[in-house]
């Protein structure tokens, strides 16, 4: 059964960029986009490039082996339908970043 656990602080994430961590059996990108927060599968669909060494634009992330391009809302690959990505329910609290996994 997932559970709330902490990832990280908000500011070790650089704004417009993303983090890969591993926690509780699972590789997760933690994305800041400003003071909010998004936390995805870590593993693009199309090639297995980390998603949390990719940037943020135009409202999605972007992966950096080939520019794959997925909806910080709900994950969704705007690149190739079909190859979406989980996003994981996430908070933060006290500047501190946890996600639910």
């Amino acid at each position: 059964m997932p559970e709330w656990v902490y990832l990280c602080r908000i500011d070790e994430v650089p704004d417009g960029r993303a983090r890969t961590i591993e926690v509780a059996g699972a590789r997760v990108a933690v994305i800041r986009d400003g003071d909010s927060i998004v936390v995805i599968s870590d593993l693009c669909p199309h090639a297995g490039g980390s998603l949390g060494s990719g940037w943020i634009e135009e409202g999605e992330l972007l992966c950096p082996l080939h520019r794959w391009r997925f909806r910080l809302r709900d994950g969704r690959c705007t690149t190739l339908r079909g190859n979406d990505v989980h996003r994981y329910p996430s908070r933060i609290d006290d500047r501190a970043v946890w996600a639910r996994v």
